[in-house]
């Protein structure tokens, strides 16, 4: 090897080193960069093409310097933070969020999502986060805003409670006028509220007479002036029988049926379902009342869960789906190329991405209002940034030696 040779030796040193310290300031700028998985360089020793003229390649032949081999992006972990945002997601263990579309498709592990102007899912930057929306299954943007809030009539009720079996027997009014003559005479009241088709409430008074020894008649009112009639005017919409044994229990069927049309609503069915109404000598009450059907409102927050699903609630208190989140794997992570805003591409080297529901197939879990942080650690980061720093001065005093030792021989021929 000829003593010129040191000369690209110690410039490839001082070229790696000085490639690998913006690596380090790469890593350092981003360590609070939402997702960002930090870099590590690793280098490659260099050997000359051929031996020099004249010497035996038996003899072992010395390196030619030092190059960068790869710039490798480590895939692991960051510390998650819950934030409380609804919109924040974390992807816990293997797999990427999927941005952008079909043609210009990104993975990225930044959560930070935002709703955007159009109504979707998308990140920071825009780009529209991939899943299932509704209760779909075709892969596209999740839409956030133009899910079903319209309302769902009530078709069944539950209630359940005690009445005082020390009421006195009363008689049921043939017909009454007025809510003050049914109260005055019902041995105990109570309300259930219930939906029409279109989503509006419908408060239905319910009325207990005892007409004899474990024996009750309950009547259902509503006012006339909801279906068309003359308002605060009590109208009958069902009526029950119910019988109990001696141990306060109901014996046989306890529902009842009501039928009732609200005005610009379609007709209305409920069954109510009584028989966890017991017979005690104890205080009229109830204790709890069930019924499906949802009232028509707008949302008020989202919710992520571990599984991608996202739920909006609204400000009726009803829950409803809006949409799922898919994530995406590759074989090769390594084989990932970066392209800016925490994104990655896939390349031949990555292979072929696999998607799935978040905890299936391999793929981690969603963790809602949460953030995985930047892997870079800081300390790490500034031992690496002494040692490369100690590694460029070296190469350039092996320059500067290389230099003196040919103006030294340049001189001996003077």
């Amino acid at each position: 090897m000829r003593l010129e040779s040191a000369f690209s030796a110690s410039r490839g040193g001082l070229d790696s080193h000085g490639k690998a310290i913006s690596v380090v300031g790469d890593n350092v700028a981003n360590a609070n960069t939402v997702g960002y998985k930090a870099s590590r360089v690793e280098f490659a020793d260099l050997m000359p093409l051929v031996p020099d003229e004249g010497i035996s390649t038996r003899i072992p032949v010395g390196g030619g310097g030092v190059t960068i081999q790869r710039i490798r992006q480590i895939y692991e972990d960051g510390f998650y933070e819950f934030t409380g945002r609804t919109l924040d997601m974390a992807v816990d263990g293997n797999g990427f969020f999927m941005v952008g579309d079909a043609e210009n498709l990104y993975l990225t592990r930044a959560g930070n999502f935002q709703i955007s102007a159009d109504g979707f899912l998308s990140n920071a930057e825009g780009k529209l986060v991939l899943g299932f929306s509704g209760s779909g299954t075709e892969l596209g943007p999740i839409d956030m805003i133009n899910i079903n809030q319209a309302g769902t009539p009530t078709t069944t009720a539950q209630i359940s409670g005690n009445i005082d079996s020390a009421s006195a027997v009363t008689t049921v009014p043939a017909t009454p006028a007025k809510f003050s003559e049914l109260q005055k005479a019902a041995s105990f009241s109570a309300s259930v509220d219930v939906y029409d088709s279109l989503g509006a409430s419908h408060g239905i008074a319910l009325y207990f007479f005892k007409t004899g020894v474990n024996e009750w008649t309950v009547q259902a009112y509503v006012d006339a002036g909801e279906t068309g009639g003359e308002a605060g005017v009590p109208k009958q919409i069902g009526q029950a029988q119910i019988r109990y044994d001696t141990s306060g229990a109901v014996i046989g069927d306890a529902t009842m049926n009501l039928q009732s049309t609200f005005t610009g609503a379609e007709p209305t069915s409920v069954a109510v379902d009584m028989a966890n109404l017991t017979q005690m000598a104890a205080t009229s009450q109830l204790s709890n009342v069930t019924r499906n059907g949802q009232a028509l409102g707008g949302i008020q927050k989202y919710e992520a869960l571990a599984n991608g699903e996202i739920y909006a609630y609204t400000d009726s208190g009803t829950r409803i789906l809006v949409g799922t989140v898919q994530l995406a794997s590759v074989p090769n992570q390594d084989g990932l190329a970066r392209a800016g805003s925490t994104l990655f591409v896939e390349t031949e080297l990555s292979g072929a991405r696999t998607t799935g529901q978040p905890g299936t197939g391999g793929l981690g879990t969603l963790r809602g209002g949460s953030l995985e942080h930047s892997t870079v650690d800081i300390s790490k980061e500034f031992v690496d940034l002494v040692l490369l720093q100690r590694g460029y001065q070296a190469n350039s005093q092996v320059l500067n030696a290389t230099n003196q030792l040919l103006r030294d021989t340049i001189m001996l021929m003077r």
